[in-house]
């Protein structure tokens, strides 16, 4: 089986799963569109039989004093 799922960076929350390719990228922008405070914070994960692939990803990096 293949497919590919929308996540939620921030929690690992799965928001949507998606078959077919094209329909996944479209998906993808259109939440990015629809949500610009939220465009870094979701990738698009393709699984197939084997280990998987990250399509997309934004990191970020969070900085607090110790004290």
């Amino acid at each position: 089986m293949q497919g590919f799922l929308l996540v939620d960076d921030r929690d690992g929350r799965v928001l949507e799963e998606i078959v077919d390719p094209v329909e996944a990228f479209r998906m993808l922008d259109e939440f990015k569109q629809d949500h610009p405070e939220l465009a870094g914070a979701v990738c698009l994960v393709r699984f197939d039989g084997r280990q998987g692939a990250l399509i997309g990803s934004e990191t970020t990096t969070r900085v607090r004093p110790l004290t």
